[in-house]
């Protein structure tokens, strides 16, 4: 080290810098040489996500996205997982919805997938509902004395709700296979018609397709009714898509979810609140 700064200085003097204090020399020459052997960390964000793609499960995909889901600094990484997320989700729901619709395959669905893919279950649950039979209306007995009643109205009604309940199966079930224009289709006249979860898959259409004003837009008003509504909410106040970026506004929502029974909600919110403790105490 000594012979170093002799050599160093003994440089300076021969280049004609003697007008250089000789404490200021050594104080940058210190200061240079303890940099020596250093490097910058380098937080390789690629190379980080890489084992998520390589190993088959999908719940990984899910924990890295609540875990960083407010890391401004992994926004492309952060796209990725999620599109490679929905891509599992979307082939997980092709093979439950093709090998027939039982209350055995919910059950297995609900248990391997709640968690990462709650809008595929949620979907296939009402598909199973849509074909219970439905139970004959019991005839109202009246008085021989009276005219019957003209029910033509009730009988309206009901064909109504029988309409627009498939509608709203076409609409969960496209959204989840990724059909996105189809689904837009099926889902905007239930989510103009004030269904809570048709405006949220609205939401998550217009999110994937990157249109995140109108997704914010659908979101806001699928939220105070719908879990997934308002978990898409949060996400977008804690990414600040579609939306100015809102900590408060996110937490709220998620907590919003998690009262609406909403899978995931609960570890959002603490994800949420660890990066936030992070963000402040650096």
């Amino acid at each position: 080290m000594y012979r170093l700064l002799v050599i160093m200085l003994s440089a300076v003097l021969i280049a004609g810098c003697g007008n250089l204090k000789t404490s200021d020399f050594l104080s940058r020459t210190g200061d240079a040489l303890s940099k020596i052997g250093q490097r910058a960390p380098v937080a390789d964000l690629d190379q980080e996500i890489k084992p998520l793609f390589d190993q088959p499960y999908i719940d990984p995909l899910t924990e890295y996205l609540q875990r960083y889901g407010a890391d401004s600094a992994r926004t492309a990484q952060l796209g990725q997982v999620r599109a490679e997320r929905e891509r599992r989700c979307a082939a997980i729901a092709r093979r439950y919805n093709t090998s027939g619709i039982t209350e055995t395959g919910l059950a297995s669905y609900r248990r391997g997938y709640s968690f990462s893919c709650p809008q595929d279950v949620a979907a296939y649950e009402a598909r199973l509902e849509a074909m219970q039979p439905q139970p004959a209306p019991k005839p109202v007995l009246q008085p021989v004395s009276e005219p019957p009643s003209d029910d033509s109205e009730v009988h309206d009604d009901d064909t109504q709700k029988v309409a627009v309940s498939p509608q709203l199966n076409d609409c969960y079930l496209l959204t989840r296979i990724r059909n996105f224009s189809d689904a837009l289709k099926a889902c905007r006249g239930p989510a103009e018609d004030g269904a809570a979860g048709a405006q949220a898959s609205m939401a998550q259409i217009q999110s994937a397709l990157g249109n995140y004003e109108s997704a914010y837009r659908w979101a806001r008003q699928a939220a105070p009714e719908s879990g997934q509504g308002a978990y898409l909410l949060g996400e977008m106040y804690a990414q600040g898509r579609g939306v100015a970026q809102d900590k408060n506004a996110a937490a709220k929502w998620f907590r919003t979810a998690i009262g609406l029974g909403y899978a995931g909600a609960e570890n959002a919110l603490d994800n949420l609140a660890s990066a936030t403790a992070g963000a402040n105490a650096n």
